[in-house]
């Protein structure tokens, strides 16, 4: 049984915390995934995993091991990448999961790296809300705001700025002056209910601040649902500028308090590992690095 596999597979069920999702993953068995743990166990002489009928939990040997696992990995992923043993071209399917709104964006420059590898595919899962990576066999996601999941690896790709916009019909309709943050307690708001708990909206200019509990007559968990209300008339609503800056610089929408800044939002490009990924998923990931500041634009 070879050493480097067991390490593989050590790795992985780190970063998953099961043996089926390990199975599932690679296609090996589960006792094949069981026997490579052991025999790591057998050859440390340790425990790496504590094990009971319901759950498996990491030993602090396990924990020790497991960055000395990732060296061992990429060295070797290194070495090959260096004596050439790797296939010279890109191929294969590489499914990642994105935000609805990064993801239409994400779609009008796919072209770009499609055409430099012709034997790539990419397949787009598209949800406003965080699923598992290995239940839904995602090789890369896009992730907005901090990443808790200690086992998801993160590349940040910059910072998400937000907007406030409305329509000019909206503003038109509009019997009091929209001059301050704290004017739309009174106003009709559109809310993007991304993730859970309160949706306050913060606003902040010099040393000032304004929280503002919007008056939400119209909420949804999609980015274009929310999109398309704001557009419709329905009410001012909070949005990322890459999604909406077409409209601004249109005159289909108009941006609000354009002297307060909202605070943005961290944007990342997760994976569950190794660090070092495969050619087609590397690709993929650098694709994403390299427009990620055209698609972000300015504040």
């Amino acid at each position: 049984m070879d050493l480097l596999a067991a390490l593989h597979s050590f790795v992985r069920v780190a970063a998953t915390g099961s043996f089926s999702a390990v199975s599932r993953e690679t296609g090996m068995s589960q006792p094949t995934i069981s026997r490579h743990i052991a025999l790591l166990e057998a050859h440390y002489g340790t425990t790496l995993f504590a094990r009971t009928t319901r759950s498996l939990m990491m030993t602090e040997d396990g924990r020790s091991l497991l960055p000395h696992a990732y060296e061992v990995l990429e060295t070797l992923e290194t070495a090959e990448t260096v004596l050439g043993r790797r296939r010279a071209s890109v191929s294969g399917l590489v499914r990642l999961g994105v935000t609805t709104a990064f993801g239409l964006y994400l779609t009008t420059r796919l072209g770009e790296l499609l055409v430099r590898h012709p034997g790539l595919s990419v397949e787009l899962v598209m949800r406003d809300g965080f699923g598992d990576l290995v239940e839904e066999g995602l090789d890369l996601a896009i992730r907005v705001g901090e990443i808790a999941e200690g086992s998801l690896i993160a590349r940040k790709l910059g910072d998400v700025h937000r907007w406030l916009v409305a329509s000019p019909e909206f503003l038109k309709q509009q019997t009091a002056e929209l001059a301050h943050p704290r004017d739309l307690a009174e106003a009709h708001c559109v809310v993007f209910t991304y993730g859970g708990g309160r949706h306050d909206w913060h606003f902040l200019r010099e040393e000032e601040e304004s929280i503002v509990a919007p008056r939400a007559v119209f909420r949804a968990n999609s980015s274009e649902a929310a999109m398309s209300a704001i557009e419709s008339g329905v009410g001012a609503g909070i949005l990322s500028s890459f999604q909406v800056r077409k409209d601004v610089e249109a005159g289909r929408l108009i941006r609000l308090f354009d002297g307060w800044d909202i605070p943005s939002m961290p944007l990342y490009a997760v994976h569950t590992g190794p660090r070092t990924l495969p050619l087609r998923t590397r690709t993929v990931l650098d694709f994403l690095i390299e427009i990620s500041t055209s698609i972000l634009g300015q504040s």
